[in-house]
């Protein structure tokens, strides 16, 4: 009844259940450990967060590529 394609069969699903499982239970705990770290710096008058979040808003990025539709020079081609 049980031959050695079965027990194959039955080791990949066991294998991929433990895998999405592991997966799982680290996504939850990335979750969970996130949000202890937002919570410990809070000191509860309210006022801190949002200093932070007005000083974050109001820097810009720094501009690293500026994409244009303008060419400054023809390319060359090859022959």
């Amino acid at each position: 009844m049980f031959d050695w394609q079965t027990i194959a069969v039955a080791l990949i699903i066991i294998g991929a259940f433990v895998y999405v499982l592991r997966r799982g239970l680290k996504r939850l705990r990335s979750f969970r450990a996130a949000g202890a770290a937002r919570a410990s710096g809070a000191t509860g008058c309210g006022s801190c967060g949002d200093s932070v979040e007005r000083e974050q808003a109001t820097k810009s990025a720094p501009l690293l590529v500026q994409i244009s539709t303008r060419r400054t020079a023809p390319r060359e081609r090859r022959r």
